[in-house]
């Protein structure tokens, strides 16, 4: 197994830059069962960018209504889902496309790095889709994946 150390200097290294969560192939589907297990199992700040208001639940007909009608939102939605001391930002963009960031200045332990692959596991496996970490911006450039 990696030590922690490593684990930090290879993937959560701090350039400046922040790490992005890939899920490919997404559909409304997926979109829904993601917000049902973020609004079940964790601490979860939902931006409405129609509204623009914050909630504290993702509201998922306002998610998915981006899709159909993104000239109705003055911006995009996006949710932040507390894992510990780490935020994950997922800025809904399309509906085939899941993509979330992680600011690798936040993961200061290995829990916090556990605490990630628990939340990347449980959405694989809601969705049944591989999830894949990369460099920001740099689909291609996989550090890990679930």
């Amino acid at each position: 197994m990696t030590g922690w150390k490593t684990i930090k200097e290879e993937i959560y290294y701090e350039d400046g830059s922040l790490r992005d969560i890939y899920i490919f192939d997404t559909n409304k589907e997926d979109w829904k069962a993601w917000s049902n297990l973020v609004n079940e199992k964790y601490k979860v700040e939902f931006y409405n960018g129609r509204t623009q208001k914050t909630e504290t639940r993702i509201e998922v007909n306002e998610l998915l209504k981006y899709f159909t009608a993104p000239e109705d939102f003055k911006d995009v939605n996006k949710a932040y889902i507390r894992l510990g001391e780490v935020t994950i930002v997922c800025q809904v963009h399309y509906e085939s496309e899941m993509e979330s960031d992680i600011d690798p200045k936040e993961v200061k332990t290995e829990g916090d790095h556990l605490a990630i692959l628990e939340y990347l596991k449980e959405i694989s496996s809601t969705l049944k889709k591989k999830v894949i970490v990369t460099s920001e911006m740099t689909p291609r450039a996989v550090l890990f994946e679930v």
